[in-house]
């Protein structure tokens, strides 16, 4: 892998990820004992493998924003969490300057038994925060997500509007240099959108770089610089974001994009 230049963010390099493929009955311990104890206690399993993502490379800069395009089954949120280090590459590489924070499933690792506010805790350790960061944020934490006294409940007496609140308010609490997002949040009633609203263009212009999947253009041409478009885990253009959808619109009306 080539050395990244200084104002680079994030850097990748003929990208492969292959994932195995299994039959309903390869890991049924009754139809199939041996396969899965073989699964169980050995790496060399045969399995058929199928390509995910197939030989990506793009670059981007200290700045830039990248939308990521293309129709469902392309390989889009595989790739944003391949950058996020959910996966593991098969082949190639991809090399990220500075802290990542994917925005995915923000009310994922909550714990239903437990309170809002150790819920707060769990989850900010869950980020990698230290005990005395967490306490530094917990008001802004709460005062954000509007629970205030409910704070001490347990989760699963919240509301699907409070937990989404409180999920959010933790998850952009942290400012990271490189944010990932697989669609773009909205939670709660008009009034908490607006705040979400806010929320989200201060955590975007306040990082160093953007990668976004969605399949809304207007919101992808308001907020990003460049676009890549996969089709079947392939890259088939990478450039300005006005030509990358351009390109995928063309394609997709040819037949070349499916």
């Amino acid at each position: 892998m080539q050395s990244m230049p200084e104002n680079r963010i994030v850097q990748v390099e003929n990208l492969e990820l292959k994932v195995p493929i299994f039959k309903p009955n390869d890991r049924h311990l009754l139809k199939n004992p041996m396969g899965f104890l073989s699964d169980l206690y050995f790496t060399h399993a045969k399995r058929r493998m199928v390509k995910i993502l197939d030989n990506i490379s793009f670059n981007l800069d200290m700045g830039q924003r990248l939308g990521v395009i293309g129709p469902n089954g392309a390989g889009k949120s595989t790739l944003l969490r391949t950058l996020a280090g959910i996966y593991a590459p098969t082949s190639g590489s991809v090399n990220i300057r500075g802290s990542v924070k994917g925005l995915f499933d923000i009310t994922l690792g909550m714990n239903q038994e437990a309170t809002g506010l150790e819920n707060i805790y769990l989850r900010c350790l869950q980020m990698g925060l230290k005990l005395n960061e967490i306490t530094s944020l917990i008001t802004d934490i709460v005062n954000f997500s509007e629970l205030e006294e409910s704070i001490d409940n347990p989760f699963h007496t919240y509301s699907s509007g409070m937990r989404m609140r409180l999920a959010f308010a933790i998850s952009t609490m942290v400012k990271p240099d490189l944010l990932l997002m697989d669609e773009w949040i909205g939670a709660g009633d008009a009034n908490f959108r607006d705040k979400v609203k806010s929320r989200m263009d201060a955590l975007v212009s306040n990082s160093r770089g953007l990668v976004l999947a969605t399949h809304n253009t207007g919101l992808m041409k308001s907020l990003c610089t460049h676009g890549i478009v996969l089709s079947k885990g392939r890259n088939m253009f990478f450039g300005e974001i006005d030509e990358a959808l351009d390109f995928y619109q063309q394609g997709r009306a040819s037949g070349i994009i499916i």
